[in-house]
């Protein structure tokens, strides 16, 4: 959830979406109005009033004295779970026939109180395949910003399930009072990491205000960990590195400033037209007069957005206050239509408050699908058809779950959402 802005936004608002009970996978009653002529303008992806500020390069800071790694060099210290495991989840209730893969955490990781999973991408390198999963820190740790998770999901693989955090930095070093040590050099990246999409060797990530911050995958960097690590960050003047007893970090490379389409809530790739898609997330109680948009950014070869071209869409769904579609969390685009994992809406449907909504361009409405309580973003895996999402609630976090362990990573088989 974006916790982050949910202070500019609405502080009370409701952090679920969900959908009247039903006994099918779509909602019956979501049926789409495709009487468009009266909606067109309003609806359909057209030139938006969005812009992209020139590339600010942030690589200075690593351009001299580092050996860099790339994912194939990473050591993957921690071992996932496989099987059905990840169906015992709370509020786990994608139906059986459309399920194809699944993982869950280590007890560590889907039990920690101050970590929070977010958004996901993958990729593949050498035959591998993998996933990618960024986390913000909360309470005790948020001083220590955002991690990605790598993660190999090749069966063939010797490394098999296995998967390593990775913290990320940035150049700009914090000033005041702090928790831990901070030397020079680089700093943690202290954003809520809600969405992450891969292209072409980069990551860009998801910041609620400014817009998507770029790494490159090959530039992760090995610093010093173990006993004594712990509470420092940063370059000492020996020369050490160290990141909070991270074996390694991802440097930021840089940053576009977009104006005119925060909040950045999420972030991902449509690799049909070589574009980013962000949304908006607005809690699902908001306003009536809020109206939360989506945005295509064509992206070239290089990994690089352009200021022309760009895309708006208007997603419906009548769950809300005028028809808006609220709580959104996660999105992907394919031709005219949208996907979107959202929450926000106070009723339940299968043990969720969450909904996978399928959006066609013009239309009044969405059409709606059961989805795991807690859902967060969407990656598509072309290769596979498989449309991967992930939950984020620990067990006592104050949510529907209560006790229970609500975290997990899922994919089903993206043809029954077509």
């Amino acid at each position: 959830m974006q916790k982050n802005m949910i202070g500019m936004l609405l502080v009370s608002c409701l952090l679920t979406f969900s959908c009247e009970k039903n006994t099918s996978t779509a909602d019956q009653t979501s049926t789409p109005n495709h009487d468009k002529n009266m909606l067109m303008a309003g609806t359909e992806a057209v030139s938006a009033a969005a812009s992209v500020n020139t590339y600010s390069n942030t690589s200075a800071y690593i351009s001299a004295g580092f050996s860099f790694l790339n994912p194939t060099q990473i050591d993957k210290n921690r071992q996932a779970i496989g099987g059905s495991a990840y169906t015992e989840v709370y509020g786990f209730n994608v139906p059986e026939e459309n399920r194809v893969r699944g993982i869950r955490w280590n007890e560590d990781d889907e039990t920690t109180s101050i970590w929070r999973p977010q958004g996901i991408a993958g990729f593949s390198r050498n035959g591998v395949r993998y996933l990618l999963v960024s986390w913000y820190a909360k309470d005790a740790a948020e001083s220590k910003g955002s991690r990605i998770s790598l993660i190999d999901i090749s069966p063939s693989s010797s490394t098999y399930l296995t998967y390593r955090h990775i913290l990320l930095v940035q150049p700009s070093l914090p000033t005041g009072t702090l928790d831990y040590t901070q030397y020079s050099l680089y700093a943690p990246l202290n954003v809520h990491a809600g969405g992450i999409a891969y292209f072409n060797g980069k990551i860009y990530l998801s910041s609620t205000s400014l817009g998507l911050r770029v790494f490159d995958l090959d530039k992760i960097i090995e610093v010093s960990s173990g006993t004594g690590t712990e509470n420092k960050c940063g370059k000492d003047a020996s020369g050490n590195l160290y990141a909070f007893n991270y074996r390694y970090i991802l440097p930021q490379v840089g940053y576009y400033k977009i104006n005119d389409a925060s909040p950045f809530s999420t972030v991902q790739v449509n690799y049909e037209n070589n574009q980013l898609w962000t949304g908006q997330y607005y809690a699902g109680s908001a306003d009536a007069s809020i109206v939360p948009k989506i945005f295509g950014f064509p992206i070239n070869s290089s990994g690089e957005l352009q200021n022309s071209g760009i895309q708006t869409v208007i997603p419906k769904n009548n769950l809300f206050a005028s028809d808006h579609a609220h709580g959104i969390q996660g999105v992907f685009r394919k031709g005219n239509r949208t996907w979107l994992s959202c929450t926000g809406s106070p009723s339940e449907s299968f043990g969720s408050t969450a909904r996978l909504a399928r959006y066609t361009d013009g239309d009044t409405n969405a059409i709606r699908y059961r989805w795991p309580y807690g859902a967060e973003s969407l990656y598509f895996e072309t290769q596979y058809g498989y449309l991967w999402s992930l939950t984020e609630f620990e067990p006592n976090a104050g949510a529907n779950n209560g006790s229970q362990v609500n975290r997990c990573i899922f994919a089903v088989d993206f043809s029954k959402y077509e």
